[in-house]
Formats: structure tokens, sequence, C-alpha cells
């Protein structure tokens, strides 16, 4: 797990993956509320707006975690922002500036820089707003925080990878990493996936790692892992949207059916696409899943409960493998449906 503070746990490393997809199953019909997202907040009514500054909207489950988000704050009568940072620093700093000065309720923010929000947690108590941290428990001062057990979640993709590479490549592999070093989550996510893996199959070895998260960029960083070393076996990526432009770049190879039997790819946060991937027999072999709906209602009920005093705010979210072989398989098609049941 990646802290020991007292907080809500809600899972941990032997998290029953029936259970799991059962509470997921029900959590569906209870957030089925509309919402609404407000890019204005009402005048005197800003202590009952929150702001759900996760930036990158582009990312394929981001629709996922704003239902979630919409729906808990519809049930608890506040307005919901949201973030058009766009993965930019600057854009983020700039709405999140603008949202203190409003003297909105709280805002929970997934941080770009960490460094870059330390004035700004200073600046928001100064006004009365909370401030919360988003997938990381990185930042200091906050009232709270949404995490993952990354480190839970990477042993059980790293462990599936290496499992694969026995069994396929007879426990050898030239693996390439897509990272994000800068967020406390990527580290956990790629350094425990490569140690779990090289822990089953220690033949496996990282021969090209590049910042990547988002499928645009990752494409590109893809391509040229695959031109110098042209026998790649795996990537490791920290986000499922870097496992979808990997997965581009090298079916733009023109792999033959023997070759594609020789590649294995790893994301994390479990989207709709990927499953289908996975599901689909594609070089996409895995994810570590998270309920993403779960995790935007959790976001919003924590800001609102520091807000008013009261309930958890500090929240660490488990992961279960989704897979295409074993008992993963059965949880990709029931995330896959219950998430299509959403967005469509």
């Amino acid at each position: 797990m990646p802290d020991e503070s007292p907080e809500l746990e809600l899972g941990n490393a032997s998290l029953d993956r029936r259970k799991f997809v059962a509470g997921a199953t029900a959590t569906a019909g209870a957030l089925a509320f509309p919402g609404q997202v407000f890019a204005r907040i009402t005048r005197g009514s800003n202590s009952k707006a929150v702001a759900f500054a996760q930036p990158d909207t582009s990312f394929a489950g981001y629709p996922l975690l704003l239902h979630g988000a919409k729906s808990e704050a519809s049930k608890r009568g506040y307005q919901l922002l949201e973030s058009h940072a766009n993965h930019q620093l600057d854009a983020q700093v700039n709405e999140i500036n603008t949202w203190i000065g409003q003297k909105i309720g709280g805002i929970i923010v997934l941080p770009l820089d960490n460094n870059a929000m330390l004035p700004l947690i200073k600046k928001a108590h100064a006004a009365g707003v909370k401030f919360l941290d988003y997938s990381d428990k990185a930042l200091p001062g906050t009232d709270g925080w949404v995490i993952f057990a990354n480190l839970q979640g990477a042993h059980v993709g790293g462990a599936y990878l290496g499992q694969w590479i026995n069994k396929t490549l007879g426990g050898k592999a030239k693996v390439a990493l897509l990272t994000h070093e800068i967020q406390k989550t990527g580290r956990d996510r790629i350094h425990g996936s490569v140690a779990a893996m090289q822990k089953v199959a220690p033949g496996a070895k990282v021969v090209a790692r590049h910042e990547g998260v988002l499928a645009a960029e990752c494409l590109t960083v893809a391509q040229s892992m695959l031109q110098a070393n042209p026998d790649l076996n795996a990537f490791i990526c920290i986000a499922d949207d870097g496992s979808l432009g990997a997965e581009k770049a090298f079916m733009q190879t023109h792999p033959s059916a023997a070759r594609q039997k020789q590649m294995a790819m790893i994301g994390y946060d479990g989207t709709t696409p990927v499953f289908q991937k996975i599901l689909a027999g594609s070089v996409i072999r895995a994810t570590g899943a998270l309920d993403l709906i779960g995790i935007g209602a959790a976001s919003v009920r924590a800001t609102i409960d520091a807000i008013e005093g009261k309930g958890a705010t500090r929240i660490n979210y488990p992961y279960v493998l989704a897979a295409q072989t074993g008992p993963g398989r059965a949880v990709a098609k029931s995330l896959l449906k219950r998430y299509k049941a959403i967005t469509g």
C-alpha cells in the first residue's frame, strides 16, 4: 500500500474479484444521477461549489470519473466545476487560482507538478478553501486525498506479465517502459511492475524507457522504441492510454501472427477501449483496473466531507486484474458491460 496513515481502506492485495465486480455493478445504479457541470458558479453560492481538477480530460476513462463526480455532487446539493487545463501546468495553476479567488468550498486536484501546488495550498487555506490531493498522497498540508493502492496494483500487473513471459517466451523478454516519473503514482506503478515481473521472470530485461502517458504521445515514443529495438516483447505502460498508443505503433509495423504472439502490453486504470482490446485478443494482455466511477464519486464525497467536517477524507482504492486469461477475463467482461451501460 502507498501509505500507512489512517484512512478509509477499500481493499488490499487479496481483494476478492467477485466481490469487486458485484460491488461495481451495484454502484452503477446508485450513481445514475444526471448531475451538472458548471463552468461558472452562481453568485453567493461559492461554498456550495467544488472543483474536480483532473486535467487529463482526453484520458479514455475521464467520462467515467466525471460521471461519478457529477452524480455525487448532485446528490449532495453541490455545484461541480470541471478542469479545462488540458494537461497544461500554467492552465492548471490559473484555474485553481480562479477557484480560490471565487472562494469555492473545496478543490481536489491531480497535480501536474507537485511543487507548483505548494503555494496554492497555502493560498486556498487562507481563503477558507479546502484543498485535497488526487492520485498521490504527495502534497503536504492537504485536507485529505483519494489515492490508489499502486504497489498492490503494480504487483498484480507485473506478476501477470512475468507469468506470460515464462509461459510464452521461456522466461526471457526485452521490455520497454512508458513512464511518468514526476508523479508518485507513475513511479509506483512502473517500478512496482518491473520488480514483480522480474521476481516471476528474472530473465525479463528492461531495454528502453521514456516518459509517456496519453495515447498520442505514446504512439510516437513507441514508434521510436520499436525502431531501435525491433525485437521488443513487452511494454509496461503507466496508463491504459499509453498501451493504446503503443499497440497502434506496434501494429503499424505489420507484425505477423507469430510476432504478435510474442508481444504483450499491460497498462493501468481500466478503461472501456482497453477492456475491448483485451477481450478481442490483441497484444494488450491485461490492465490493473480501478473503479473509475467510484473514484470520481469518492473524490467529490471526500471534498464535501472536508468542507462539512464529517466523513472520510482519506480514501485508498484497490486494483483488480482484468486480463485475457484466468479470472481476470470475467473481470474485464463485467466492467466493460457496466461502463458501456453508462457511456454507450
